[in-house]
This record gives C-alpha cells, structure tokens and sequence, in this order.
C-alpha cells in the first residue's frame, strides 16, 4: 500500500527559530492513503462484531454517497455513562471518494448475510411468536385496508436472525404473505371492543 502523506496544518515557515523545548507543534501530518473511524459499540452488540466485517458508512454532507469499510480492530477496554457500556470499534476506509477526516457519519457494521430469508418488520411479531394475519374477507378488495377485524387470524412463526427493523421468518410465513403489525392490529381491535 502506497503512503499518501498531506500536511494539513503547518505552524512554522522557513526561517523561523525553533526552540525544542516549548515551540509546540511543526505541522500536522496525515496519512491518506486511507481514513480510520472510530465508532462506539453497545455491549449488548459487541459480541456480534468482529474483526473483517463489512462496514457502510454514510456521510451527512455526502448525501447519497455510500462507502465501504472494513473492521480493523475491536477493542475489550469499554467504557461506561449513564449506566450503558460501550466498546471503541475501529474502521478502516481505504477507498472514501470526497469524505475527509472529521466528518460527522454513521456506519452499519453488516452482520451475516442470510440470501433470500423472508424477513417482515420486527413490530409485526407478537408474544409468542406468533403474528396477525387477514383471514378471507378481512381486508378491502384493494387490500390496503382491513374491513372485518373479526377475520383477523393469528399465525405462529418460526424466527431467525433479526436486527433493529427486521426480522427472518423461518417457518409459519411464504413470501407474498400479508402480516399485520402489532400496534395497527390492536388498534383496530381497540376500535372493535369500543377503546
């Protein structure tokens, strides 16, 4: 890998005396032949993170701009606020377009990749695993809107992995399915009971 060294801060010119004792800094030197993130883990992800992992990463003043980044190090030393742990994650971006250091970004850390899983939104899955689905009748001929809340069924699942938003069916479902989620579905029961 070729080293790609800019100074991005200089403190002195030609000429100038330096007194090594108390002058301070010379320059600021980066290396850019890529940039280094640092990220904060939550303990109860930390144990899914590990070292090689495939990383997006998005920029605010970059919008819809992705880039692509690799988990570099994970360190065991967490720290703690406010009753929450989390662990430094350091990402490296070797290919990063027009971001530049001291940017504000988010990054996703990709997990495992399970080809062609049937996943629906987490919401959708009540106690029990089971979820809320039209029976004949239930819904309008469109089928954008329930019209008989007395044909709703309940449908026990099988679930797989799962993140922040969803969630794999393993069993109980096929794709084209319609599945309710839980809070539309208890509204409605709501309005049917008169709460």
């Amino acid at each position: 890998m070729s080293h790609c060294r800019t100074v991005i801060e200089k403190n002195f010119k030609a000429g100038d005396k330096v007194d090594g004792a108390s002058s301070g800094t010379l320059a600021v030197i980066y290396d850019l032949s890529y940039l280094e993130l640092e990220m904060a883990v939550d303990e109860l992800d930390i144990g899914k993170v590990e070292v090689g992992q495939e990383v997006r990463i998005t920029a605010d003043a970059l919008e819809g701009q992705t880039f692509s980044g690799v988990v570099d190090k994970v360190s065991i030393n967490g720290t703690t606020a406010n009753g929450a742990t989390s662990y430094p994650v350091t990402i490296i971006i070797e290919d990063y377009g027009d971001l530049r250091p001291g940017m504000n970004v988010s990054a996703q850390i990709i997990g495992e990749v399970v080809p062609n899983a049937l996943c629906i939104p987490v919401d959708a899955v009540e106690q029990g695993n089971t979820v809320t689905v039209p029976g004949p009748g239930a819904l309008s001929e469109d089928g954008l809107s329930v019209v008989d809340v007395t044909k709703l069924e309940t449908k026990e699942v099988a679930l797989g992995r799962n993140d922040d938003e969803y969630i794999e069916v393993t069993d109980g479902l096929e794709e084209g399915d319609v599945v309710l989620i839980s809070n539309q579905a208890s509204s409605l029961m709501d309005m049917m009971m008169g709460g």
